[in-house]
């Protein structure tokens, strides 16, 4: 009697391959995984950054002669918030992005004086914070945060 051998893969061989196959592939779903997390945290910091960009320009656009005839409090050189008046685009581009990623945003305008009481400069700063995960009110995800700071200087000042 002749054995005929059987063509073909027996069970322990198709298993043995896909546990290599398996193990081949741990590494690359790692390197996706962490890929798409990296992906998302540079996207929030472009928005941020984005959003900060977008304060300072509109709050650079407003007249310097608005800020120095309706806000008595620059006159005393300590800072004060930024009136919301002053950056309502920004406001609305947050309140958009809420949906999808939630941001917030505290920013200060401190005036310098010259020796003629006039306003010579306003420096502007702004910091916008958000969370990875979760909301503001989230306390178990750190903050993350981005700051920028502006001067304009008044053209008619006399030095």
């Amino acid at each position: 009697m002749k054995c005929r051998a059987v063509k073909g893969w027996s069970l322990v061989e198709v298993l043995i391959a896909v546990a290599v196959i398996v193990i081949a592939f741990i590494p690359l779903v790692n390197m996706i995984t962490s890929s798409a997390v990296s992906t998302v945290k540079i996207g929030n910091y472009a928005k941020a950054s984005g959003l900060l960009v977008k304060f300072l320009e509109e709050v650079k656009h407003v007249p310097f002669s608005r800020y120095q005839l309706n806000y008595e409090q620059l006159q005393g050189g300590e800072p004060i918030p930024v009136p919301v008046e002053f950056y309502e685009d920004t406001l609305a581009s947050i309140k958009e992005m809420k949906q999808d990623k939630e941001f917030w945003l505290e920013t200060t305008m401190k005036a310098t004086k010259n020796d003629f009481g006039q306003l010579v400069e306003i420096a502007f700063k702004a910091e916008i914070f958000w969370r990875e995960r979760g909301n503001r009110d989230e306390t178990g995800e750190p903050e993350r945060s981005l700051r920028d700071f502006a001067l304009i200087f008044n053209p008619e000042t006399r030095f």
